[in-house]
């Protein structure tokens, strides 16, 4: 046996001692944690290997912050139905973070990733009857990569009543499991047929939805309503969401691409541009991201695109019906709360959007999970007022959205973290996928503008499905 191998036999039986000891005198499960140096660029690879096929495989990439996480396996998972179900997992997830061991002498703490239904009241229909309406996971193996460096942490409940020698020798077994066979290469991309069968809903009867809705607009009444359509989408067999993610991350590199594969559940995975809010301390950040226009073909009518974004009264309004929104929502919680002044330019591949950056200071403990409460839906995902607007939503959506525009995102110990709205992302089931897409319906809306508009939004899922060829 090597040196480096008996410290970590020392490191481990100490930091299962601990466990057990805290764990029986306290009466609760303690998270038993252990890191390893991870050297490697790249996050992705450690998902692709064939044996965790049938394990939760969870990833969170942002490469415009050199942050990345990827996960496998559920050392916890937590489970909810409901908003009221929330607000207990919210205690449930303090509690967890608040009583764990780690076997390091750094110290390292937990991530717990996940996230919930766009509308938690909501019944699921039957594309998201297998899927979780709300699930937030420990990952058994962690894999963290931020600012240049990298680490595995391994996770274990330990119960009063475990044994020292059996825990010791499980422990020690699953990180030497895990630190000897990840993976640190990427399979090349798949490049498979895919086939949109179905829209949902139709052209004819979403035309007919959007007409309906803009009677119900009414200018300091119900100012916006944001309606929601999907593709179905069939897949071959070989279809892989390793590849997807491949091309999203690649081509939309200022955007977050997340992904949670649930066995026999389903994968939700996508790209998206929209922050819901980071949380950092006391110090908070979110966006107002609504107003979308299309590329142009040559730079010159790039630009033509983007002065008349700027100028256009619909999109301009309705960016401003956001800040509104989230400025209501937000003051209450903060001593300072900065607004940037004039909207600017998020370019994606496909489109443009209108962004306002907004910070601002806490001025009480709430974590990461209570601000979701507070924000979600934003009026750029449900529209403003928040209830009018979501009770539109209720009446002329026939499809249930399930965690397409929902918050997705990871908490740590400190109740710090960072929520994404679900945006321009897909549920896997099998071999068919369903691709969602929204578009905000306000008194200046056009139906055709608006389905060209939502086109435009579906695409870049819809491309990554194939590999790219689309």
């Amino acid at each position: 046996m090597t040196a480096p191998t008996k410290t970590l036999l020392n490191k481990i039986k100490s930091g299962v001692e601990q466990a057990i000891q805290k764990s029986k005198d306290q009466n609760i499960d303690i998270i038993l944690l252990c890191s390893f140096p991870f050297e490697s660029d790249d996050l992705l690879p450690v998902l692709t290997h064939p044996a965790d096929r049938d394990v939760t495989r969870i990833y969170w990439e942002q490469p415009s912050k050199q942050f990345t996480i990827a996960g496998l396996g559920a050392a916890r998972v937590f489970n909810f139905c409901n908003s009221k179900d929330f607000h207990q997992i919210n205690k449930e997830i303090t509690s967890c973070m608040n009583n764990f061991v780690s076997c390091d002498e750094d110290n390292t703490t937990p991530f717990i990733l996940g996230g919930h239904a766009f509308n938690l009241s909501a019944k699921p229909d039957k594309t998201w009857s297998n899927f979780p309406r709300g699930r937030f996971i420990l990952p058994e193996c962690l894999a963290v990569h931020e600012n240049g460096s990298g680490k595995l942490i391994i996770s274990r409940v330990v119960k009063p009543d475990d044994k020292q020698k059996s825990l010791f020798e499980e422990f020690y077994r699953t990180c030497i499991h895990y630190t000897n066979r990840l993976p640190v290469t990427l399979p090349p991309i798949q490049y498979i047929p895919v086939d949109k069968y179905r829209e949902n809903p139709d052209w004819p009867s979403y035309k007919k939805t959007i007409c309906s809705v803009l009677k119900k607009i009414k200018p300091g009444l119900v100012d916006k309503v944001v309606i929601s359509r999907s593709h179905h989408v069939r897949v071959d067999g070989k279809f892989k969401a390793i590849s997807a993610l491949q091309v999203l991350r690649s081509t939309y590199h200022g955007c977050t691409s997340f992904m949670f594969s649930f066995p026999g559940e389903g994968i939700f995975f996508g790209s998206t541009p929209e922050l819901l809010i980071n949380k950092e301390g006391s110090l908070i950040k979110t966006e107002a991201l609504a107003g979308t226009m299309g590329r142009g073909r040559n730079m010159e009518e790039d630009r033509l695109l983007m002065e008349n974004l700027m100028d256009s009264h619909k999109e301009r309004e309705e960016h401003t019906f956001v800040i509104d929104q989230i400025r209501r929502k937000l003051e209450p919680l903060v001593s300072i709360l900065e607004v940037e002044d004039t909207p600017g330019i998020l370019k994606l591949k496909n489109v443009h959007h209108l962004r306002t950056e907004i910070k601002g200071k806490l001025e009480n403990g709430k974590n990461i999970l209570d601000l979701i409460q507070q924000l979600h839906p934003t009026p750029a995902v449900a529209g403003t007022p928040t209830e009018k607007a979501m009770n539109i939503i209720r009446q002329y959506e026939t499809h249930d959205r399930g965690w397409y525009s929902g918050p997705v995102g990871w908490i740590d110990k400190n109740g710090d973290g960072e929520f994404c709205v679900a945006l321009r992302s897909a549920l896997v089931n099998k071999e068919e996928a369903h691709v969602f897409a929204g578009g905000g319906i306000m008194a200046e809306s056009v139906p055709e503008n608006e389905w060209k508009e939502s086109e435009l939004k579906l695409m870049p899922v819809i491309s990554a499905l194939s590999g790219g060829q689309i």
